[in-house]
């Protein structure tokens, strides 16, 4: 087969958007949510139905960062995750993360229902797979935690697709959908509902003060009682908070046309992940993801590509059309972190959704909307981000750092990759480690390699003709200008 594509996500396909204004003045808000995706648009659709003056944020475009790479599952069935809490907490926190799942497809359906959205919504199942022997126990623990918290899910040998499957778990009330076509639509609900939404607008400082915040622009300031960072990977905590509690893994994605919607979504449980869904347009598609590591062990974007279309070629009927990769903030318990980071300082936080953003994007805006309006949320205590931490959680947490911490010292040794073009070069320069890219025209792009955020050194991407961050996800492009944060600050070298 041969490889002709966008590196672009499907879910961009023929889709215009209208770039709202950015702001251009200083403002006084009773909340102000950080981020446009399916966190934060979702918390400010709750809001809209209260009388806070709202404002919401988005350093690029709602709803076309994170969001819109992720592969639109609405599913309860999500890999090992129920083995993984009732390991560390025990089976009645287990049932209540799977209850919280099912209550988050179930407001997800009720909106799209209530305002009639075009999203493509629809019905699938789900199954759990693996085609490795050692892995069929811990399937069939899964089977006895569902039969046992009240789901009826069924045992198979096979899958509807031509893949290698000895034993899976299948469950018939999942959905799938088009994650970009949902939040663009809440974005012209809460639009006309009076929630103030400023694109292009990217926060760099956030300062308390007395009882509010100060939210700091290039050139403006907002002042507002109460912030929600929904900005994927929070970037204003202390980072002796976020970078020990998380994780970043990277996937890679890619689709290409088949000849029928089979209506399912499937997810392994092997060592590397294998995810697959199927989406209907003018065509049908097949959605592949895989590849899921830690990312400063995922930086090989083009041999990772290389080995994520072999398998998916068998199915697809014609070449592949779109790849893409995605991050995802990863927990050490299995839980995303939800709610009041501080509630005295009045900031909440949603994230560490560990791959399933799509439920527990949209179950994070009704929890921080309740808590926002002092109502009580029964999910609020299974997702607090000051839990209480569990010995088997600190264990799991250690590994996670090891790796993190690793990826640091690697970065720093490791000067130049082998996977490197010819035109990537790194030089030391006035006693700083610069990256030079020369482009088709013989120009030489010169940055500092030293991340803002925490100090790692960047790795470029020849893909994307950007410099990431191995240890948490920053991105920057040619030029040095800020992409992607958690860093809020350029690296260019004049």
């Amino acid at each position: 087969m041969v490889i002709m594509m966008i590196y672009k996500s499907i879910w961009l396909q023929g889709i215009k958007t209208k770039t709202l204004p950015s702001l251009k003045e200083d403002i006084t808000t009773d909340v102000l949510i950080i981020g446009g995706g399916i966190t934060g648009i979702s918390t400010a659709y709750y809001l809209s139905k209260s009388n806070m003056n709202v404002t919401l944020v988005d350093s690029n475009q709602i709803g076309l960062g994170v969001t819109s790479k992720t592969t639109g599952k609405l599913t309860y069935l999500q890999e090992l995750l129920y083995n993984k809490i009732q390991h560390i907490y025990g089976f009645n926190t287990a049932k209540k993360y799977l209850e919280s799942q099912k209550y988050a497809i179930e407001i997800v359906k009720n909106i799209i229902i209530n305002n009639d959205i075009k999203c493509d919504f629809e019905s699938n199942s789900s199954y759990v797979f693996t085609d490795q022997n050692n892995n069929i126990h811990k399937l069939k623990d899964l089977k006895a935690f569902l039969n046992n918290a009240y789901n009826d899910c069924k045992v198979i040998t096979h899958l509807p697709i031509k893949y290698p499957c000895k034993y899976a778990i299948k469950v018939d009330d999942t959905f799938v959908f088009h994650p970009l076509k949902y939040v663009l639509a809440l974005k012209e609900i809460c639009l006309k509902r009076g929630i103030n939404i400023y694109e292009k607008t990217k926060i760099i400082d956030l300062e308390k003060k007395d009882n509010y915040y100060l939210a700091k622009t290039n050139n403006n300031v907002i002042k507002a009682k109460k912030v929600v960072l929904a900005c994927h990977y929070p970037f204003f905590i202390t980072p002796s908070f976020f970078p020990f509690k998380t994780y970043l893994e990277k996937s890679y994605v890619a689709s290409g046309i088949v000849d029928k919607n089979k209506k399912f979504n499937a997810i392994s449980c092997n060592d590397s992940t294998h995810s697959i869904r199927y989406y209907s347009s003018k065509k049908d598609y097949l959605i592949y993801a895989g590849l899921s590591k830690s990312l400063g062990y995922n930086m090989n974007n083009e041999k990772n590509f290389h080995d994520l279309f072999w398998h998916i070629q068998s199915n697809l009927t014609t070449d592949i059309k779109y790849s893409w990769f995605n991050y995802d903030v990863i927990t050490p318990d299995g839980l995303p972190l939800i709610g009041y980071y501080n509630k005295d300082q009045n900031l909440l936080i949603g994230t560490g959704y560990n791959t399933w953003g799509m439920t527990n994007g949209s179950l994070a805006g009704k929890i921080l909307s309740d808590l926002i309006l002092d109502k009580k949320n029964k999910y609020q205590e299974l997702f607090d981000p000051n839990r209480q931490i569990n010995i088997s959680k600190i264990i799991n947490m250690i590994g996670s750092n090891v790796d993190t911490g690793l990826t640091y010292i690697t970065s720093k040794l490791k000067k130049n990759y082998s996977f490197y073009p010819d035109n990537i070069k790194i030089v030391y320069r006035h006693g700083k480690r610069c990256g030079i890219y020369t482009d088709h025209l013989n120009k030489e792009h010169v940055v500092n390699t030293l991340c803002p955020h925490m100090k790692c050194n960047l790795i470029f991407n020849n893909i994307d003709k950007t410099w990431d961050c191995p240890c948490h996800g920053s991105r920057f492009d040619i030029d040095g200008k800020v992409i992607k944060g958690p860093s809020v600050y350029n690296i260019s070298v004049k």
